[in-house]
């Protein structure tokens, strides 16, 4: 929430976003690379303080343009279909990097003992992400304005305190908090138990082709499955959509819990892969819309601290995630010693399977009954009506905003 409100509160010629990405952009990039550039043979304290030291920065400043990023995404524009076209494009973006990032190192890294002589080529890989990303980052801050009617006088901003307050107090971002956390659970825990799931309840080994099959599925068919994201928020609206999307989530997660076929498995990783692409679409578009209703109370734009405060929220699932898995291991007696073609006891592979199946469903079915007292529903009367008003709004911004720049041009004329 601090970055947020920061960049809620700067105003400079290229805007308030804007700065941040490009000063931001290229030290993620440098810190990244540092994150797998430790010194040779060095002390564990050496490595300790200088992973630590490498996480925090590298969080920090992804945080800032991840921030800066994602509030530029609802503030350019407040049609709910435009919105959704950008995050559209934005996902395509994510789904190409997040296979990229996949299958470079499947493709040139090694599984042969010593496994650290793959090192030159995993560092290698890191550099031209890293070289990647800092140029598209770079490409994103330099291409996009910012519209100049939003940003705020010095007299319109409001404290630290009272913005959380203002936060913290609004229903319609309490309710999609809570929803985005059980979302944010559900991805951490499919991911992080998946080896577990392929080599002991499947009984895959780890280092083939087909064990990593139901993943990749899911991968493509995120990045695949967004036109039809976009094809059922514009019949039924983002709040809808997502609950019926969220619904198709939990068939793909109980299908999961129940097979120990492959064939079942990747059926399900397609069907959790296309509803997921669907929900990623359309959520942070719930998110812009509650900006929107608090602009209209506020009179600012507060895109930074909502973010920002979502993020802080939604963080601690992926601790929650790790805690579960932990307790359900401990308590059904999973054991990390068993070697290759042994079989784990059958609480254990119990577990695995409520840890990737049944409580995700069940995480989403809270976060499901969150979403249902969610008010900003686009199929409502409310609803257009909010976003008149904030219309008509940006209207009178704009005519202030150009009042203010034609006063500054008669005052260069006459000095």
């Amino acid at each position: 929430p601090l970055f947020g409100f920061l960049s809620d509160h700067t105003k400079t010629r290229y805007g308030r976003r804007i700065p941040y990405l490009m000063a931001c952009s290229p030290l993620v990039s440098v810190f990244f690379v540092l994150l797998y550039f430790t010194p040779l043979e060095s002390d564990q304290w050496v490595y300790f303080i200088w992973l630590l030291f490498t996480l925090i920065a590298y969080d920090s400043f992804f945080t800032i343009v991840a921030l800066c990023y994602n509030s530029l995404l609802s503030e350019l524009t407040i049609e709910p279909d435009e919105r959704v076209k950008l995050n559209f494009f934005a996902g395509i973006g994510v789904g190409l990097g997040v296979g990229i990032t996949y299958v470079l190192p499947l493709l040139l890294i090694e599984n042969v003992q010593p496994y650290s002589q793959n090192r030159p080529i995993f560092q290698t890989i890191v550099i031209i992400l890293a070289i990647l990303g800092a140029f598209f980052l770079s490409f994103t801050a330099y291409g996009i304005r910012e519209r100049a009617e939003l940003l705020p006088e010095k007299e319109e901003n409001l404290g630290l305190g009272k913005s959380i307050k203002q936060t913290l107090k609004n229903r319609s971002f309490v309710t999609f908090v809570i929803f985005n956390f059980s979302i944010t659970y559900v991805v951490t825990a499919l991911l992080s138990n998946f080896p577990f799931f392929i080599q002991d309840v499947l009984n895959v080994s780890g280092d083939t082709l087909l064990s990593s099959l139901p993943l990749i599925l899911y991968v493509i068919f995120s990045t695949v499955g967004l036109p039809l994201g976009y094809l059922v928020n514009k019949k039924y609206g983002n709040k809808r959509a997502i609950f019926l999307l969220s619904i198709i989530v939990i068939v793909g997660l109980i299908i999961v819990s129940f097979t120990d076929s492959m064939i079942l498995v990747n059926i399900s990783f397609i069907i959790i892969g296309l509803s997921f692409s669907g929900i990623s679409l359309l959520v942070f578009t719930l998110l812009a819309d509650v900006v929107d209703e608090d602009e209209l109370e506020t009179g600012v734009r507060r895109e930074g601290m909502y973010f920002g405060t979502n993020a802080l929220i939604t963080k601690p699932a992926q601790s929650v995630s790790a805690a579960i898995s932990g307790l359900v291991f401990y308590l059904t007696q999973y054991d990390q010693n068993i070697g290759a073609g042994e079989t784990q006891p059958t609480s254990a592979i119990l577990g695995i399977k409520l840890l990737i199946g049944l409580i995700p469903a069940l995480f989403i079915i809270l976060g499901m009954i969150s979403l249902w007292f969610y008010p900003l529903d686009a199929q409502t009367k409310e609803y257009k009506e909010m976003k008149k008003k904030v219309k008509l709004l940006h209207e009178q911004k704009l005519l202030e905003c150009r009042e203010r720049l034609a006063c500054l041009e008669r005052e260069k004329m006459e000095t």
